[in-house]
């Protein structure tokens, strides 16, 4: 017998071979009872397989086949695609810090995996990586594009949305966020960016990047529709949301305090 098919029993066996055979990467609870009628043989053949190395849990009722190829169990799945299999059939898309590293924005190397989706707020360990679900607003779930990843389709945050995202969830200072826009602009689509930006349902996300947008160059015809979006609120708003400090000149425009 193969050395990848030691100590695993005769159901077991068939499981990892269905699994395989449909390219079933993810392995859930109503999946194993349509293979093994018998709840209790079903919860049997589950706990085993994890217990053994050939399934890892990424929560309850769901699991990841570890390949039968995997020389001593030693496999470690793509972070994206595991991110990917534990939201399951919700909206999600990978963003935050960990889309800020992979455009370039940040040579930062994000500890966590986020995921941001419309159904759970959730943290979780699988293999030593971090994992965060971050439950957002519907409204906030768009600029979403899918990359595919091992024949695995995932969806993550696009250029123009990850900029949008940075500018609600800068890393730990305004400047971080100025000063990946300054290099983005070169490289996106800027007419895009602000469409998203007017999307956000944030205003203040929208008036700090109005403000930045129109320092680094951007004309007036083309932040019009950005500075229309802010309605009639006359709420003042600080540049810099981590400088508690209300000091420095007020730009009427943007109805932002320069407090850097």
């Amino acid at each position: 017998m193969k050395s990848g098919y030691k100590n695993l029993s005769k159901d077991e066996l068939y499981l990892i071979s269905r699994a395989e055979f449909e390219k079933q990467k993810l392995i859930t609870t109503p999946f194993v009872q349509k293979l093994f009628p018998d709840k209790n043989k079903a919860s049997r053949v589950l706990f085993f397989l994890a217990k053994k190395g050939r399934l890892l849990k990424i929560e309850k009722g769901k699991y990841v086949l570890v390949p039968i190829k995997a020389p001593n169990q030693q496999w470690m799945p793509n972070e994206f695609i595991l991110a990917a299999l534990w939201m399951g059939t919700a909206p999600y898309y990978i963003g935050y810090f960990t889309m800020y590293n992979y455009w370039g924005f940040t040579e930062q190397i994000p500890r966590t995996i986020f995921v941001l989706n419309t159904a759970k707020s959730r943290k979780t360990v699988i293999q030593g990586i971090r994992y965060e679900a971050v439950k957002i607003d519907p409204g906030k779930y768009y600029g979403v594009q899918k990359i595919k990843i091992e024949d695995q389709e995932v969806c993550i945050s696009d250029k123009e949305r990850t900029l949008v995202d940075f500018a609600y969830n800068p890393l730990g200072s305004m400047r971080n966020f100025e000063s990946a826009l300054q290099t983005a602009l070169k490289e996106i689509d800027v007419e895009k960016f602000i469409r998203y930006l007017k999307q956000f349902p944030v205003v203040s996300v929208r008036k700090r990047a109005g403000f930045l947008l129109r320092e680094l160059g951007c004309g007036n015809k083309a932040l019009e529709g950005l500075r229309k979006s802010l309605g009639t609120t006359r709420t003042i708003v600080l540049l810099n949301p981590f400088n508690p400090a209300r000091q420095g000149k007020l730009d009427k425009e943007w109805q932002v305090i320069v407090n850097r």
